[in-house]
């Protein structure tokens, strides 16, 4: 994979990410227009834009971290207890890193103070960062999990690419093509002036290749199949010289 090509996929998927919490964002703002409606409050459409996307722009930035968690720290067989003891003040300490940044960027939203912007966050949105924290967590599990299942595939097609090939060249070794030509030709020429001849070295020649072909399955061959294929192999040399 060249340099350009990893920095363009890496480059997709920041895109795809930046997307998706876009999408959540204004997902929650059309809900919180809608409510405020309801409710007889004057929120705007840019407004419930902006604080819906002020939220998640928050949680985006800090899911960056929390994926690097979760690559690190999974719950694989033998380290759940140490991912766990790694995950849960993480949680805690994610939960409240973001009322932190949001509390900044909500006195920059609001031209509130920073301890009025905070108090309703520790308030209404401790929980619920907790919850978003280890959904981020699981969502990432899973594409880890993916991305192994589809090296495991492409790993698995490759042994069997590899597996063929050996089987190929052991062929190849037990058959000496130049033999293999030789009598191929050989029974062209004996269609012409002796047809039992040419049925006998035809059925011979099938005889040492599917012997052959059983053979090349296994890593090792006993005396009396060496044996076997040599008894075949001369019959074809007898039936062409006579």
């Amino acid at each position: 994979m060249t340099i350009n090509h990893a920095l363009q996929r890496r480059g997709i998927k920041w895109l795809l990410g930046f997307a998706f919490w876009t999408l959540i964002g204004l997902s929650f703002a059309f809900q919180f227009y809608i409510s405020s409606a309801k409710a007889g409050l004057d929120v705007s459409w840019k407004q419930a834009v902006g604080y819906a996307l002020g939220d998640w722009y928050v949680f985006a930035l800090l899911s960056i971290p929390v994926m690097w968690l979760a690559r690190r720290f999974d719950f694989e067989t033998g380290n759940r207890v140490r991912s766990f003891a790694v995950h849960l003040p993480a949680s805690l300490a994610f939960s409240l890193a973001y009322m932190l940044v949001r509390a900044g960027v909500g006195r920059w939203q609001s031209e509130a103070s920073f301890a009025e912007a905070f108090q309703p966050l520790l308030v209404k949105t401790w929980h619920f960062n907790l919850l978003i924290y280890w959904v981020i967590v699981a969502v990432s599990f899973a594409f880890d999990y993916y991305r192994k299942y589809r090296e495991r595939e492409l790993r698995a097609v490759e042994l069997e690419k590899r597996l063929a090939q050996a089987k190929l060249q052991a062929l190849q070794m037990q058959l000496n093509p130049h033999f293999l030509f030789n009598s191929l030709h050989s029974i062209s020429s004996l269609m012409h002036q002796d047809v039992e001849a040419a049925d006998r070295m035809i059925v011979r020649l099938s005889d040492l290749l599917r012997a052959a072909l059983e053979s090349s399955d296994t890593q090792e061959v006993t005396l009396s199949k060496e044996l076997e294929l040599l008894k075949r192999y001369l019959e074809i040399e007898q039936i062409r010289f006579g």
